[in-house]
């Protein structure tokens, strides 16, 4: 079940990666909270969280995004996939590079598997 899991959230980054920002409603939930990084900002709903990634892939040419170090708990209908990131864009006309932990905690809802939390934890 955890290799599931992590296909999951490995398929869900690839819809962001590859703007394919309305297949992000198959894996995140309708009332989803995304908390920013260091707590500095919180969206909840589908809509605003498919956007924020889009905003951020339309301002931003990302190099380099590698995950590793899933750990996945789960209990009955609900799970936290916790993993290390690290990564490389190019936005307005300077390079960045951030590393970090995320955090999902997913809830199975009609047999499926849906992110309903995301936070950031700065590396």
């Amino acid at each position: 079940m955890s290799e599931d899991l992590i296909a999951l959230v490995e398929a869900m980054d690839r819809c962001w990666m590859e703007r394919r920002y309305g297949d992000l409603a198959s894996y995140i939930a309708g009332d989803v909270v995304m908390v920013a990084p260091g707590g500095q900002g919180r969206i909840e709903g589908l809509r605003p969280a498919a956007d924020s990634y889009r905003e951020f892939m339309e301002r931003a040419q990302v190099h380099r995004y590698r995950t590793s170090g899933h750990i996945v708990t789960q209990r009955g209908d609900a799970a936290i996939i916790e993993y290390g990131w690290d990564m490389g864009w190019d936005s307005d006309g300077s390079s960045h590079s951030a590393t970090g932990r995320e955090v999902l905690v997913l809830s199975r809802r009609d047999g499926n598997w849906r992110v309903v939390w995301r936070t950031q934890l700065p590396g």
